[in-house]
């Protein structure tokens, strides 16, 4: 695998891509980032149907459900892109992209190269790249152990699909499917040659009946008329009836694609006029500096009032010590006025001069009275009151607008999709309309051949009778049906063929048509002999599907037996080395099966639904693991520690891909249970486990990731979509040294 390409799936909003140019690549990070769902990713890509499996209860449960930073979307898409190497010349490309989609809707789709094809089709190319039906080649979390808890039949299509033998299933099936098919077409074949036995034997008895011409020759003359009559009206009648049914669905296919026009060019404006997040961010920005900034006034107004207080309170008790000062000013102005008075004639010179200058000095105290700093605290208190009141008016105008226009963006959102939504059933009534309309083209071309093999008829009438016969729109002189009313059953148009035929038959040969006759008779004879040679191949054919089919069974257990042997060499080998001891076997035992009956072979599409042929009661091979640990007593698997079972089938999944190496192997956190010896030696066995085929990895094992050459780690922010961080430790040791 060269490359993972996620949109939309689960968290993985943004379009991200994940390189694996290693031959071990490590998924890092914290729980709940979303690493587990880029194996999900995979195991979806590859065409898996159980939702159960992949966390999710619906389709819709796959795509990116939005954030408050973030919108969630319509559809989720995985790609995977791989690099055939030496199976290229079998799978025919150089690099194959294999893709899946789903929609909200819960549409499903598959692409293989960016052409769309079925999920019949991904198996089929899998099955070429050595990737089974049973998903061994990935372990998901919590599924270290999904070998020792499956079925015996279960473990048995494991080790198939793991020894690559579902190539060669896919392969006797599809002979069974033909040998089927061959069997009808041998059957169809000694049905038309029984058929023309009959008439093969009425030709060489023509010779004998040529008395018989004048009664022949007038019955075949009633006969003509009426076949004629009857076959020209029915034929009117139905072009009649098929021109009349296809005018409504043509008119209506007409408006429907009026109308998906009409609905793609106002789908086209509406994206338009959708409102920018940049817009709604600026916005939102400007809103946030305005409470700020009133925030940092009302403090400052806090602040103002709290020294206005202080002030006031400073006045009130110099008040309790001193005269009140209105009483003192009322006492500086009376004694300024009598002292004007008083000293109005000049007596002396000096004290008048000197009362002047007292006078002088009580103005200046009476103009300096009121506290000039409490009358500029309480000036800049009310300056501080109506910069406030504004700022909360523009910000009130400004949450005002935007929730404006959000509102318009998620209407005009909403609007959007039922336009959408509109478009699908639009297009779908339109191609439904384009199927049923093709039908009618099926029927008229039918028609169309049946008028032109009727025309035929009449020229080789003409022959019998000496002139072209006429169709006169009257009662037919015969005795059977109504020529007008089209009525025209197929059971009477060929018995009266049938007749029509045998009379010409009869006149040929009672009127010496002798060259006629021995033509008619090659042509039935050659085409007996041609079936009899169609009948001798499809025998042929038959022979070889069923010699294919036991050698292909018999290269199955052939391969499975030696398959088996070849794991178990292995299986002991890991599991030496992971217990210290012990033994480990596979062994093949003998199960009931529920197998179709002899007559239902099951199709690919079939298996692809889960279809269920009738069913009956057998024994087919099953496999059952045997385990025994050093030091303890173990009768059965379910008598194993968690940590046993996890080890056990990390032995088991190893010499598995150490027979046949899968193209790549995903591994989600199986070393979770191991202590620090035992991921060691995981580490050392997924080491040499690499030289053989490519390893995907979830881990939170440090002595896992030492193994990797790429490390991707998996983060999730407060806006919670996941995001991706890469180290390619080459180029960090080679960036590393040069710093050195």
């Amino acid at each position: 695998m060269k490359k993972i390409e996620l949109n939309g799936f689960k968290s993985f909003a943004k379009h991200t891509v994940l390189e694996l140019p290693a031959q071990i690549s490590a998924i890092v990070g914290p729980n709940g980032s979303g690493k587990s769902n880029v194996v999900e990713a995979i195991r979806w890509a590859l065409g898996e149907q159980s939702l159960k499996d992949l966390r999710g209860k619906k389709s819709e449960d796959f795509i990116f459900n939005g954030t408050a930073s973030m919108p969630k979307m319509g559809k989720a898409s995985v790609s995977l892109i791989f690099n055939p190497e030496e199976k290229a010349n079998i799978i025919g490309y150089d690099e194959v992209s294999i893709s899946r989609r789903v929609y909200r809707d819960g549409v499903n789709e598959y692409f293989i190269n960016n052409s769309q094809v079925r999920l019949k089709d991904v198996v089929e190319i899998l099955s070429k790249f050595g990737l089974g039906s049973s998903s061994h080649h990935i372990i998901s979390q919590g599924e270290a152990d999904r070998i020792l808890n499956a079925s015996s039949k279960e473990k048995r299509e494991m080790l198939e699909d793991a020894l690559g033998l579902r190539i060669y299933q896919l392969k006797r099936q599809e002979a069974e499917r033909k040998l089927k098919k061959t069997k009808e077409n041998i059957n169809q074949v000694e049905s038309l040659r029984k058929e023309i036995q009959p008439h093969l034997k009425f030709l060489k008895k023509q010779a004998e009946k040529v008395e018989k011409a004048l009664i022949l020759r007038e019955r075949l003359k009633e006969l003509c008329y009426e076949y004629f009559s009857k076959e020209e009206n029915f034929l009117n009648k139905e072009f009649r009836r098929l021109s009349a049914e296809k005018s409504k669905p043509l008119d209506e296919l007409k408006l429907a694609e009026e109308k998906i026009k009409n609905i793609q060019r106002e789908l086209e404006g509406e994206g338009e006029t959708l409102p920018v997040n940049s817009e709604l961010l600026s916005l939102e920005k400007e809103i946030e500096e305005l409470r700020l900034k009133r925030l940092t006034l009302e403090r400052d107004l806090g602040k103002c009032e709290g020294m206005i207080e202080l002030q006031e309170g400073r006045q009130k008790e110099a008040g309790k010590e001193f005269i009140e000062r209105p009483l003192v000013l009322k006492f500086l102005d009376k004694l300024n006025k009598h002292l004007k008075e008083g000293f109005s004639q000049t007596v002396f010179e000096k004290i008048k001069k000197a009362v002047e200058d007292f006078s002088e000095e009580i103005k200046v105290y009476k103009q300096n009275a009121i506290s000039a700093e409490l009358e500029n605290l309480r000036k800049k208190r009310n300056e501080i009151i109506l910069s406030i009141e504004k700022i909360r008016k523009e910000e009130s105008e400004l949450a005002q607008k935007l929730s404006q226009m959000k509102l318009e963006a998620e209407n005009k959102e909403s609007h959007k999709r039922d336009i959408e939504r509109e478009l699908y059933n639009a297009e779908l009534l339109a191609g439904n309309l384009r199927n049923h309309l093709k039908s009618f083209e099926i029927e008229e071309e039918k028609l169309k051949s049946r008028k032109e093999e009727l025309e035929s008829e009449r020229q080789s009438a003409s022959h019998f009778l000496g002139a072209e016969i006429s169709i006169p729109r009257g009662p037919s002189s015969g005795n059977s049906g109504n020529v007008e009313d089209g009525s025209w059953g197929p059971n009477e148009r060929e018995q009266c063929r049938r007749e029509i035929e045998r009379l010409k038959i009869r006149l040929e040969d009672s009127e010496g048509i002798g060259d006629e006759v021995l033509k008619e008779y090659q042509q039935v004879k050659n085409r007996d002999e041609f079936f009899s040679k169609e009948l001798a191949d499809l025998d042929h054919a038959a022979k070889s599907l069923v010699d294919l089919m036991e050698e292909l069974s018999e290269k199955i257990d052939n391969d499975f037996q030696k398959g088996i042997s070849d794991i178990n060499k292995e299986f002991q080998n890991f599991f030496t080395a992971i217990f210290g001891g012990g033994t480990a076997e596979l062994k093949i035992v003998k199960v009931e099966r529920r197998k179709t009956g002899e007559d239902e072979t099951p199709t690919l599409d079939e298996i692809e639904v889960g279809a269920q042929a009738s069913e009956e009661m057998g024994e087919e091979n099953g496999i059952e693991i045997s385990v025994n640990i050093p030091r303890k007593r173990i009768r059965s698997l379910d008598m194993l520690s968690g940590g046993e079972r996890a080890l056990t089938s990390i032995a088991l999944l190893f010499a598995m891909t150490q027979v046949n190496p899968p193209p790549f192997l995903v591994l989600d956190e199986t070393d979770a249970a191991l202590d620090e010896s035992n991921s060691q030696k995981y580490a050392k066995m997924l080491k040499d486990l690499s030289k053989r085929t490519q390893l995907i990895l979830v881990t939170h094992n440090r002595e896992t990731m030492k193994q990797a050459g790429v490390l991707y780690g998996v983060t999730m922010g407060s806006a919670g979509i996941s995001q991706i961080l890469s180290v390619k430790f080459e180029e960090a040791e080679e960036l590393a040294s040069q710093d050195r």
